[in-house]
């Protein structure tokens, strides 16, 4: 086995001494888990004969951090880790298998491996919504299917009949690509998504205001929910259809790939965080702005609205918010740690914790079969390891 990490240092956050680990530790140990039973969809589904033009907001308890014991005593106790920060390059190490990535770890820490009934135990309450580009939907394509299946999405994909959830090119077309991914669900998900067919070179390409691909999936206990909205960066659009939440108004959705109408709402990031995400009482919310340009580009004042609204969006359920840094990717064009350096400075201002995914995905760059399928995605297994990761940030204590 081949282990393969980044050579250079960069920077991690987190206590500086024995004391403030052991204060902590203490800490995190009186914290207790909360059982929310039913979903906000639930809610939502069964008002569609109302005109509330928002999910319904039944009473709930606040929500408390939820311990790493998962009622599993026999299981050692994890070494609490900063998973929240931004990572140094040279504590990044990825294992090979076949040539290609096998199994992320972080030196020092305890990356603890969920299994699916811990993964289901640990989410339970839990209303988690993404908003980003492509590289964040393969992220909740993996997570959903794991949570549905009990299983991960075949590591590198290509296999007969079974269409990869996190490559679209391994689908017939685009809107094959949603409409099938969605039926994996079982009829869990509601996909507010259509793509125009264009041929590149020949047609004219569509609009990003005329591309839908927000998704809304409740687990088979209806404990948890995971959402994505789709968004591609600014000066674009949230934006989606009546029928899907929080928007119900009473009226049916559309199918899959079928939502060929012009959007009924759009909004720029930060009011999309504070009208519609919040709806939706996340208990947590995973944001990036993708492959489409630095998060520079905004400007400050833009970003102090959208740091801001970004925790207002958790705040009624003491939440929290966490920005995904841009993965790396091949070639001259691919993004640098400054690509989110405006983004990190103004959501740190605001507390947001940090998943590293560029530092995470750096080391892959080095190996000679890159894990990608493009210039700029994954194969399923990095999008794995990016979500074990999301666990271990949700359901582990905290430095």
């Amino acid at each position: 086995m081949t282990v393969v990490m980044a050579s250079s240092v960069g920077r991690r956050w987190g206590p500086g001494s024995a004391a403030a680990v052991a204060v902590a530790v203490a800490a995190a140990t009186v914290l207790c888990a909360i059982a929310v039973l039913g979903s906000p969809f639930t809610c939502m589904l069964t008002a569609r004969g109302t005109q509330q033009s928002v999910a319904l907001r039944p009473a709930r308890p606040p929500l408390q951090p939820q311990l790493a014991g998962l009622g599993n005593s026999s299981r050692p106790a994890a070494l609490p880790c900063a998973f929240n920060t931004l990572l140094n390059n040279g504590d990044v190490q990825w294992s090979e298998r076949n040539g290609t990535a096998h199994r992320l770890s972080i030196r020092g820490c305890k990356l603890h491996r969920y299994t699916h009934e811990q993964a289901k135990q640990c989410l339970a309450g839990k209303r988690l919504v993404f908003v980003g580009d492509s590289i964040t939907r393969y992220q909740y394509l993996s997570l959903t299917y794991f949570l549905e299946k009990g299983k991960w999405p075949a590591p590198l994909g290509g296999v007969p009949g079974d269409p990869s959830v996190t490559n679209e090119h391994e689908w017939p077309s685009w809107n094959d690509f949603l409409k099938g991914t969605s039926a994996l669900f079982g009829g869990r998900e509601l996909c507010d998504c259509y793509r125009a067919h264009y041929i590149l070179g020949v047609t004219p390409k569509p609009p990003e205001s005329e591309k839908f691909e927000n998704r809304f999936y409740t687990s088979k206990d209806g404990k948890t929910s995971v959402s994505h909205f789709t968004y591609t960066t600014e000066p674009q659009t949230v934006h989606g259809h009546a029928g899907f939440p929080p928007y119900i108004n009473g009226q049916k959705p559309c199918l899959p790939a079928n939502c060929t109408t012009p959007a009924d709402w759009q909004f720029r990031l930060a009011p999309a965080l504070r009208k519609v995400v919040g709806a939706l009482q996340p208990t947590h919310v995973v944001l990036n702005s993708g492959l489409w340009g630095s998060s520079n580009a905004f400007g400050d004042d833009a970003w102090r609205a959208i740091a801001a609204a970004g925790l207002e969006s958790v705040s009624q359920q003491q939440g929290r918010v966490i920005w995904r840094t841009t993965t790396a990717n091949r070639g001259p064009r691919g993004p640098t740690r400054d690509h989110d350096a405006s983004a990190l400075q103004f959501t740190a201002a605001e507390g947001w914790a940090v998943l590293d995914a560029y530092t995470i995905t750096r080391p892959l760059m080095q190996m000679q079969n890159q894990p990608l399928w493009d210039a700029r995605h994954f194969q399923a297994v990095v999008y794995q390891e990016l979500n074990l990761y999301l666990l271990n940030m949700i359901c582990e204590p905290q430095l």
